[in-house]
């Protein structure tokens, strides 16, 4: 029973590291289009920004549950700090440099915690008592 339980809880942990990256791709290509491209509108790139900020507040969750507290106080933050800095995105002629800083930096953030999900699948998976 504790095997089986154990096996959930690595694929639960490979499956959120994976989920994490994708999301932090999206968010990167979408801010990409929307800091070069010409169009008028970008709806679905806000509403893809607005996923992965729904991404990045499950995984903020879920290191509060677990009791790892910096961590998901640190994901709360940077996911709040991009939603205030998500109007100031855009094609300005005088953009806003901090909010482009705090959105890779809250991007960088969740990139790490996509290498730490995938590290402690990696490391429940090869680590396993005897």
């Amino acid at each position: 029973m504790k095997d089986h339980a154990g096996r959930i809880h690595r694929s639960g942990a490979a499956r959120d590291a994976a989920v994490t990256f994708l999301a932090v791709m999206l968010a990167f290509l979408a801010l990409d289009d929307i800091t070069t491209d010409r169009a008028t509108s970008f709806m679905l790139e806000r509403v893809a920004l607005a996923g992965c900020a729904g991404w990045f507040l499950y995984v903020a969750w879920r290191f509060w549950q677990q009791g790892q507290r910096l961590p998901a106080l640190l994901s709360f933050g940077l996911v709040a700090i991009g939603a205030l800095a998500n109007p100031a995105i855009g094609q300005d002629p005088a953009p806003n440099p901090l909010a482009y800083l705090a959105t890779i930096a809250g991007l960088a953030w969740f990139l790490l915690v996509a290498a730490m999900l995938a590290g402690a699948a990696w490391f429940r998976t090869n680590h396993r008592p005897a």
